[in-house]
């Protein structure tokens, strides 16, 4: 890991007077994460701070913090540093708001996912989450790990020819597997997806605050390839999707209570990790709207 202190630069943060103190910002693989280290959030989340947290993030793509010492109400307010929150798709059909914070228990026999295939938040919506963030309330001594992986390597990554076939594509996106999983009866499971039909976006994004390529397609979303017969779809899309399975565009994180893992969803996959048996896990969700990703 390449650890480097920051008393914070304003050609690097934004900020030519800072009271923000000396920390370190340890990467954490070649190509994506970093762990944020003596940087306070449970204090004054300042503008300053606001600043730093969402350059820190474009830079990096995934930031890692340990021992915060945060609450649900102070993880909602780094959540409106990158925008303002969303409930979950499904959640929101069963009344829940926007602003509700309701952590979820994870495991075989839990209220939420045992594991997870790749995938990026909500792809299926219209204007899908710009920002992540979780936090390990309960954490098992052995497993349970999340995995992310970065959609701006995995482009850059293509070979040219690659690149200029999926250039212009679109790609449809449905939470499908989602809920057959989370949705038990048969009325609501048909109305929701009738909601949630298919949303076209496309398959290399250029990221709104950084500029790079992003190669935007998931394996647990993106069901189909546009204007492609049904074969080569397949093919093209399976080879895509498997961009993320590569160890040189992943980073893989070990939950401690207290950890918080903030990711940007526009460039950043994640998968759950299911080796922890029956040990209780218990995560709190906040996400951050985003708008429409665009070539």
């Amino acid at each position: 890991m390449n650890a480097v202190t920051h008393a914070p630069r304003p050609a690097e943060h934004a900020a030519e007077r800072t009271s923000i103190p000396p920390f370190e910002v340890i990467r954490v693989e070649a190509n994506l994460g970093a762990e944020i280290r003596g940087l306070d959030l449970a204090g004054p989340i300042t503008g300053e701070l606001a600043d730093l947290l969402r350059n820190l993030l474009w830079q990096h793509q995934v930031l890692f913090f340990r021992d915060t010492g945060i609450d649900d109400a102070k993880q909602a307010e780094i959540g409106r540093v990158f925008g303002p929150p969303v409930a979950d798709s499904i959640a929101k059909r069963k009344g829940v708001k926007d602003e509700d914070i309701i952590p979820f228990n994870t495991g075989p026999y839990s209220n939420g996912y045992y594991g997870t295939p790749w995938h990026a938040d909500a792809t299926y919506l219209e204007t899908p989450y710009q920002v992540s963030i979780l936090r390990s309330v309960i954490a098992p001594d052995l497993g349970g790990d999340t995995a992310f992986s970065s959609g701006i390597s995995a482009y850059e990554a293509l070979s040219e020819e690659m690149k200029r076939k999926v250039e212009g594509l679109d790609a449809i996106h449905r939470p499908n597997g989602k809920a057959y999983q989370l949705i038990d009866d048969e009325k609501e499971l048909a109305d929701y997806l009738a909601e949630y039909s298919g949303t076209a976006h496309p398959v290399v994004i250029t990221h709104p605050f950084n500029g790079r390529k992003v190669l935007y397609v998931n394996e647990g979303f993106t069901k189909e390839l546009v204007g492609l017969p049904e074969d080569e779809s397949r093919e093209l899309l399976r080879y895509l999707t498997h961009q993320f399975y590569r160890p040189e565009n992943i980073v893989r994180f070990k939950w401690r209570p207290g950890s918080l893992a903030i990711w940007d969803n526009r460039s950043v996959q994640h998968y759950g990790v299911a080796d922890y048996g029956h040990a209780q896990r218990q995560l709190v969700r906040i996400v951050a709207q985003g708008d429409r990703p665009q070539r």
